[in-house]
């Protein structure tokens, strides 16, 4: 059974948030404590990275929760 819409998407959020509070984090340590220049996280490259390592995570956590769904109704994988 899967889940409805707007829990999916919620749980979506969820991971999307919680990747760029982790993401921005290490944005302000990088800034305060290792001195790199403001100007280098204002790049296409970064903001492209960003996006990347966003989607990356939420499609991991997909992954993640179907495994565990499959799991737990006791399928079996085809691998």
């Amino acid at each position: 059974m899967k889940p409805p819409p707007f829990a999916r998407l919620r749980a979506d959020l969820v991971v999307i948030a919680l990747t760029t509070m982790f993401i921005q984090a290490v944005v302000f340590v990088a800034i305060v404590v290792l001195r790199v220049p403001e100007a280098s996280f204002a790049t296409p490259g970064f903001r492209l990275g960003v996006i990347g390592i966003v989607a990356a995570t939420v499609f991991a956590v997909r992954w993640i929760e179907r495994r565990a769904e499959l799991d737990a109704v006791g399928t079996h994988w085809p691998w």
